[in-house]
């Protein structure tokens, strides 16, 4: 008979509930800002819709840097410490956002770079901090569950980004709810995304 895969201790783990909060707001705030990139630069900053779906290819490639960067920071930094760097700068392209003006093109390139910055970010984040504060031998099943929060994260910011811009009739409004969670995130990842007392670690 096949046997009972039982939940892993990680479930009881406080830290567990503070990376999954954190991926979800990562997952969210990055493809909600992917799904409006295109759309924004044309709304808000008025360039050519050519430059604007041209400008893909640059936040891309920030996209793809960004993964190894930030496995690489995972391993020799303590994780929350690498998530409230990555709230931080989101935080930051949302204040540029909401602020930004037609015409202001290295606003708009700056911001959004960022957002697809840290998006890549936290896929190399969440799977190594899995890894880092539970038990090894369970990664497989560990970041199965975790990974559930990309999941909802992307659900969700692809549905609402575009549904705010119909509510509120401008795209600059939904970087208000972006920033707020980058806020919220950056109070989870300090009191949450670290291990548990029980468990001896070096981080």
């Amino acid at each position: 008979p096949t046997p009972v895969v039982y939940p892993p201790k990680m479930l009881k783990s406080r830290s567990f509930y503070g990376l999954w909060i954190c991926y979800i707001i990562g997952a969210f705030v990055g493809l909600s800002a992917i799904g409006i990139s295109s759309p924004v630069g044309e709304e808000i900053i008025e360039i050519d819709p050519r430059w604007a779906a041209g400008s893909v290819s640059l936040f891309a490639l920030f996209n793809g840097v960004s993964r190894p960067l930030f496995g690489w920071l995972s391993d020799r930094f303590p994780p929350r410490y690498v998530a409230i760097a990555s709230y931080t700068l989101i935080l930051i392209a949302c204040i540029l956002m909401v602020n930004a003006q037609s015409g202001q093109i290295v606003t708009y390139l700056i911001a959004f770079c960022l957002f697809w910055f840290c998006l890549g970010g936290w896929l190399a984040l969440a799977p190594t901090t899995t890894l880092r504060l539970f038990n090894p031998d369970d990664y497989a099943q560990n970041y199965g569950i975790v990974f559930t929060a990309y999941g909802i994260g992307a659900l969700l910011g692809t549905l609402v980004a575009g549904s705010i811009r119909d509510w509120f009739g401008s795209y600059t409004y939904a970087f208000y709810p972006m920033g707020i969670l980058a806020i919220i995130g950056t109070i989870v990842a300090t009191f949450m995304l670290k291990p548990d007392k029980s468990k001896p670690t070096n981080n």
